[in-house]
């Protein structure tokens, strides 16, 4: 099948839908959703958090060895 033809086969499901009163475009989340959020803004997060506790543990040994 052509992508022309996969097209034209989604314009007409599409219209269907419509027809058959799939007025409700609201996107409904669920917990499962919620939940690939919440971990996904963990593993953005969490390196970031971890390097810049890293950096001030760095810092704050090398001053404690340099000014004690």
């Amino acid at each position: 099948m052509r992508n022309s033809d996969m097209d034209e086969l989604a314009r007409r499901r599409a219209a269907r839908e419509r027809e058959a009163g799939g007025d409700d475009d609201t996107v409904r989340f669920t917990w499962t959703d919620t939940l690939a959020m919440i971990i996904a803004a963990y593993q953005v997060l969490m390196p970031i958090v971890l390097l810049m506790i890293g950096i001030l543990l760095v810092v704050y040994l090398l001053f404690r060895v340099f000014f004690h």
